[in-house]
């Protein structure tokens, strides 16, 4: 299926998702809140949305430099962007296409970038998952979570730092022949995954993204601000976005589209919003946070000279 088609589908899949949302709904509650939204939010909220991904910027370009790739900042961000256009693919495996951004442009090989791109989206899971710690230990909720959540991601650092881990893992499958012939490739890769991953860059990654999910959780919160809705904190509001927004990533579902929103959904009427009006807020907030970006990807893509390329991308 070739590329347009695929967006065409996803686009389709959202409409019927956010119909049945609003079909669900109350209709009279779902008028009576859109009216009451107050317009002159929205330009702070799509201001809010687009401040929250320069922190991810800079991670992208700290991360290249980091390994001995040196793009130009300005070409960067359009390349960046141009992965938020393929952010609708599952998993939001996508992103990969700035790796074959970079080999066009620049001929440098994709082993040495598709791990870039792998640490970055790990960073930013990180990033997103620490926020919600951050949330849930404040507001004094289930430390259970918290403990779980350290548990993992430091067995996921330890196992990418450690170096014998690798060599074992590598010896067992340059077995296989198919394996075998990508021995080096693969050196290579680990190597970047190695270099990405020390405790300074770990640092300053991790608090670039969790800047990304701060700001992007504002931009949340002044959407609830907008419709009226005060009762729920800013803290609150960033466990909120930030568990169904990996929720919805690690289902691999093109753009977590009806997870995410289900989640969204779930949590507010947890906090005591009314359900019809929580289903209007997810749809709100997913076309301000997601098919914005979305949006100004294509932008990216079509300037970066990455819209023929991303034709023949698979997902």
């Amino acid at each position: 299926m070739k590329f347009e088609n695929n967006i065409i589908l996803v686009i389709v899949v959202a409409v019927a998702v956010y119909a049945i949302f609003l079909f669900i709904s109350d209709y009279q509650k779902i008028s009576d809140v859109v009216i009451d939204f107050r317009i002159e939010y929205l330009i702070p909220i799509l201001s809010l949305v687009t401040a929250s991904w320069i922190p991810l910027i800079l991670m992208w370009h700290l991360l290249l430099k980091k390994n001995g790739i040196t793009i130009p900042f300005r070409k960067n961000i359009l390349i960046w962007l141009s992965g938020s256009a393929l952010s609708l693919t599952p998993g939001q495996i996508g992103w990969i296409i700035k790796s074959q951004l970079i080999k066009t442009l620049y001929d440098i090989p994709r082993t040495k970038t598709a791990p870039v791109v792998l640490v970055e989206k790990f960073y930013a899971l990180t990033g997103g998952i620490i926020a919600g710690i951050i949330g849930i230990i404040i507001l004094g909720m289930d430390f259970n979570l918290v403990l779980f959540s350290i548990a993992i991601l430091s067995v996921i650092f330890f196992l990418i730092y450690y170096r014998p881990v690798f060599q074992y893992g590598l010896k067992r499958i340059t077995k296989f022949k198919f394996f075998s012939k990508y021995s080096d490739n693969i050196t290579d890769s680990y190597e970047i995954l190695r270099n990405s991953t020390g405790p300074g860059i770990s640092s300053i990654c991790i608090a670039l993204a969790i800047c990304y999910w701060i700001i992007i959780s504002l931009s949340v919160y002044v959407t609830l601000l907008a419709f009226g809705i005060e009762g729920t904190s800013f803290l609150k509001t960033i466990s909120i976005y930030t568990s169904s927004v990996i929720i919805g990533v690690i289902t691999f579902i093109p753009g977590g589209l009806g997870i995410t929103e289900g989640s969204l959904v779930g949590l507010f009427t947890l906090e005591g919003i009314d359900v019809s009006i929580a289903l209007i807020l997810s749809v709100v907030i997913r076309l301000t946070t997601l098919w914005y970006s979305v949006s100004i990807g294509f932008i990216g893509l079509k300037l970066s000279g990455g819209l023929s390329l991303s034709r023949n991308f698979k997902n």
